[in-house]
């Protein structure tokens, strides 16, 4: 395999490694200076606006001119520029920057791990959205059911990182290089309240080695993480006893603290202790601080689940006595890992005794966001409403609950109201996850929150907003590399973009997902992915690639009716209207007859187009009844809208005079919602029966309306180039023709509207 490496005068820049090199030496840059070198050279065609670059680099737009500035300065210093020269990067006044070097293309060695990186009606958006959030809840749902809870963490402004515990020992304590860095980190929130990343997403930045006495690695992870402390521990047996010696990181000096027990958590909790003593924070009380050896089994339970061996984990739970398999901390852990594989019912017979128990707060909460997380798996979001209020009710009487807990609970809670459609209270959960998640020092847990804010706002048709939610979470996601998060914000983003007619960013995001499909399990995650790649293809006229993906995605009755529906997209956009009727109308059946993936507003659109250019009125017949049978139930914005354009279609087929007036409201209708896609879509349908008509007044109103995305979106520039010709003004015909030809792709753009 290859990955591309970026060569300018005597600098050679590797993506995917993150490295840049001059000659034969390796630069040390901050991590945000290299993505900003790094986000200028890929879009080095054009200008890139300097809120463009910080939500990119930083996934927010609240950093200051300053630290922009900074940030900037190292990355033209690395490469021999300066602000005065600008040979490298040019500032572009009162706008941002772009990059002006000549780059050269070349290939090299990739790693195989590396985490690289008219069109189908978008009435497929709030269906996808609908699945993308059932989707990204259980996947979210199941990481956080496979971590511990944190106590509540201080928003310090030195947080603190624990990196995995270097040992010399045999297989069987194997397990302390993560359960006793997990330990650690559980103990710093518990007695001082400290916000400590978690060890999760510690593992994701670290990965299997990570050298502390290297300053530069050391220096990466405190720019990533924030960290105003590292802390590096170590455990060796000797004498039949553990000696744990704790590395302290912090403000380019390093203190030791050491200390020898029987019980290798114990000599780490005297050590930390000693840590923590040194900078007068609570060192522990009488309380069980986790070191007995019930402890300790869960410890090497968690050890498991960090490294990903869930069999591991299962195998040392069954090792466990009867009696210890039955302990609440055991019997939620089984629960967990059952659901993490899927047997859900499994799952919810290891839940719902501990919801009712009297165990702990936590364990109790774990339970019933587990009961929670299965019923949004089965799709029951009224279940999953309650369980999540119940958990949010259990965590509130124990009066500090960890807010790690507290955040996933509002956030379960607000995709079950997200899939019921109430999006104001959605907002308001998904707003306090957020806060209480941040608070625990959970980055990618608050990424996830973001994804489901976009997935809501492009359901409730806000979809620019819907961007910039997508665009924090990816950018997290990228950092820590949680790559089928970042698949799945990826595709959210496509859709969404694709709804604004942002063809070209939606073709870039879905090419990213579809790197990263290759390197996903979830076949679920990975068909939405093909799905998106096709429809931005086809938005793009690259119809041989989307017959490319369609090719490699299999048969249409294993991957549902979505796929039927791009094949028929794709074969009205070769000119092969009455294949793209027959497969259409096949798509049709196969819904009418078994429990398919059903897009019903998409059956209609293209319905509506097929008989435009003259295919069978049966199919827009049978589409619209099927929509206006079945339909009733799903709670899509656009199903209305397309019903309403293909009553209308059905009026003009037939020359009904009251075809002039429902594509009107129709299209009224659209431009009330202003979502650009569904604009152009009722606009077309509007223009076409305007020109047959010979109707030239009311077509100047259309072309006011699909002007302004003719720059952008091929079907806009055809219509407007149709509606000047019979307007009379040949000039601006020309102008829009020469638009809809550049944007054509592989359509024929004297094929009809």
């Amino acid at each position: 395999m290859t990955a591309p490496e970026l060569r300018f005068g005597p600098f050679r820049l590797a993506p995917a490694a993150r490295e840049l090199w001059q000659g034969e030496r390796l630069i040390a840059l901050p991590p945000k200076s290299f993505d900003c070198l790094a986000y200028l050279i890929e879009h080095r065609e054009r200008a890139v606006g300097r809120d463009e670059l910080i939500s990119a680099v930083w996934g927010r737009t609240d950093v200051s001119d300053d630290l922009l500035a900074q940030t900037l300065l190292r990355a033209r210093r690395a490469v021999g520029d300066t602000g005065n020269e600008q040979r490298a990067i040019r500032t572009v006044p009162r706008f941002g920057y772009r990059w002006i070097l000549p780059v050269e293309e070349c290939t090299a060695p990739a790693a195989a791990a590396s985490t690289t990186r008219s069109p189908p009606s978008r009435s497929r958006l709030l269906r996808i959205a609908a699945a993308l959030a059932l989707l990204l809840a259980a996947a979210a749902l199941g990481a956080w059911l496979l971590r511990r809870p944190a106590a509540p963490a201080a928003a310090a402004a030195d947080g603190v990182l624990v990196l995995p515990v270097r040992h010399a020992g045999d297989a069987e304590s194997a397990w302390l290089r993560l359960g006793a860095m997990d330990y650690i980190a559980t103990q710093l929130r518990e007695r001082a309240h400290l916000q400590v990343l978690p060890s999760e997403q510690t593992l994701l930045l670290v990965g299997r080695d990570t050298d502390p006495t290297d300053a530069g690695a050391l220096h990466r992870l405190e720019l990533a993480t924030g960290a105003g402390y590292v802390l590096a521990p170590s455990a060796t047996f000797e004498h039949g006893d553990w000696n744990v010696l704790l590395d302290v990181y912090h403000d380019d000096g390093v203190r030791s603290f050491e200390a020898r027990a029987a019980n290798p958590l114990e000599a780490a909790s005297i050590a930390l202790d000693r840590f923590l003593a040194s900078r007068g924070l609570p060192v522990r009380n009488a309380a069980d601080d986790g070191t007995s050896p019930a402890a300790v089994q869960v410890k090497r339970i968690d050890a498991a689940i960090l490294a990903g061996d869930l069999d591991g984990a299962r195998r040392l739970i069954e090792a466990l006595p009867e009696t210890q398999r039955h302990a609440p901390e055991v019997a939620v852990r089984i629960g967990q890992l059952a659901f993490r594989a899927g047997r859900l019912g499994e799952a919810s017979e290891a839940f719902r005794p501990l919801a009712a128990s009297t165990a702990s707060s936590p364990v109790r909460a774990q339970a019933l966001m587990g009961l929670g997380a299965v019923a949004v798996r089965e799709g029951d979001f009224d279940t999953a409403q309650r369980r999540y209020m119940d958990a949010i009710a259990v965590l509130a009487e124990s009066g500090e609950a960890p807010p790690d807990l507290v955040g996933s609970a509002y956030s379960g809670r607000g995709v079950a109201h997200s899939a019921r459609s109430r999006f104001d209270e959605a907002l308001a959960d998904f707003g306090r996850a957020r806060v209480e998640l941040e608070r625990a020092g959970d980055r990618t847990e608050a990424a996830s929150v973001d994804v489901n804010l976009g997935l809501l706002e492009a359901g409730r048709g806000h979809y620019g907003d819907a961007v910039q939610a997508f665009d924090r979470a990816i950018a997290v996601f990228t950092r820590f590399g949680v790559r089928d998060h970042l698949a799945a914000a990826l595709l959210g983003k496509s859709n969404a973009q694709l709804a604004l007619l942002d063809n070209a960013e939606a073709l870039a995001a879905s090419a990213r997902a579809q790197e990263l499909s290759a390197q996903l399990e979830n076949p679920l995650l990975k068909r939405r992915i093909a799905a998106v790649r096709v429809a931005a293809l086809l938005a793009s006229g690259e119809l041989d690639a989307a017959q490319a993906v369609l090719d490699a995605s299999g048969r249409d009755g294993a991957n549902g009716a979505e796929f039927g529906f791009l094949r028929a997209h794709l074969l009205l956009e070769r000119g092969d209207v009455a294949g793209a009727v027959q497969r259409a109308t096949a798509t049709l059946e196969a819904l009418a007859s078994a429990s398919a993936d059903a897009n019903l507003g998409d059956a209609v659109q293209l319905a509506v187009t097929a008989t435009r250019r003259g295919g069978d009125p049966a199919l827009l017949d049978r589409a619209l009844a099927q929509a206006e049978r079945d339909g009733d139930g799903e709670a899509r914005l656009d199903l209305d809208l397309a019903r309403r354009l293909g009553r209308a279609q059905q009026l003009a087929l037939r020359g009904d005079p009251a075809a002039t007036p429902a594509l009107a409201e129709a299209f009224a209708e659209a431009d009330r919602r202003g979502v650009p896609e569904a604009v152009v879509a009722a606009g077309i349908a509007y223009a076409d029966h305007l020109v047959r008509q010979r109707q030239p007044e009311p077509a100047s109103t259309v072309v006011g309306r699909l002007a302004p995305y003719a720059g952008r979106d091929y079907r806009a520039a055809h219509a407007v180039a149709v509606l000047y010709r019979a307007l009379g003004n040949a000039g601006l015909a020309r102008d829009a023709d020469a638009q809809a030809r550049r944007l054509a792709g592989q359509r024929d753009p004297a094929a009809p509207l």
